[in-house]
């Protein structure tokens, strides 16, 4: 009688834009693909005007994400009214939704790991981190073993404590793996790619992979700081 096969540890991306997790934590989902079921919740999608791109709309963010999520064959929750339509207007939804609509999908969902983004100048980002801290805090229903905060190299490394990003946790990057990442993003969020020399242009992101990869001495690196982590 053929053994019962075993289910993958659960992986939940919390992020608050549809391009986060892609910039910063796509070599460590691609490294996982096969070793863990992959989730994904997304706060926040609206029609927005980029300047350097012209006006994206909703719907068509909407299906580059679900695309984007196809790729590591994943999972995407959309429980309740997630995302919500509100890019770049978080702070104006009361944070107690914010906190009940994550605390809810981490209910569904029970993590092993979930991994997040950390808090920046841009108030999307601090309020998904701070939502998703609230939501994992000692007396919730599920808090998982492992929490890892990724960095948006766009947004931690300007002067202030709270885009202060000092990493513990290293993901290596061979040049193939790297262009892999870049060709990722590129092909999933060509409006998000931006003309050098912005951190956002593919070039931008190699150089700061190359420099995490520096502190981690290897060729190339993502940088994550643990927030839990129990063994």
């Amino acid at each position: 009688m053929d053994k019962p096969v075993k289910p993958l540890p659960r992986l939940l991306v919390i992020e608050a834009h549809s391009d986060d997790s892609a910039i910063s934590a796509s070599a460590f989902l691609e490294k996982h693909r096969d070793k863990y079921d992959i989730r994904f919740a997304l706060l926040t999608v609206s029609d927005i005007n980029l300047h350097h791109a012209g006006e994206l709309k909703r719907d068509a963010r909407i299906t580059e994400y679900a695309n984007y999520v196809k790729h590591f064959k994943g999972l995407w929750h959309r429980e309740g009214n997630l995302p919500l339509d509100a890019d770049s207007r978080l702070d104006t939804i009361p944070k107690r939704e914010i906190i009940s609509a994550i605390e809810n999908i981490i209910k569904i969902v029970k993590p092993e790991i979930l991994i997040v983004q950390g808090p920046s100048f841009h108030q999307d980002h601090t309020l998904v981190y701070e939502a998703t801290i609230a939501a994992t805090r000692p007396t919730a229903l599920h808090c998982p073993d492992e929490i890892y905060v990724m960095e948006n190299p766009t947004y931690v490394h300007s002067i202030g404590p709270s885009t202060d990003f000092k990493p513990d946790l290293y993901v290596s990057m061979t040049e193939k793996e790297l262009n892999k990442k870049l060709e990722l993003f590129k092909k999933h969020f060509p409006s998000q790619v931006r003309d050098e020399p912005n951190s956002l242009s593919l070039e931008g992101i190699k150089a700061w992979s190359r420099y995490r990869g520096i502190e981690a001495r290897t060729l190339y690196a993502e940088a994550f700081k643990t927030f839990r982590r129990v063994i």
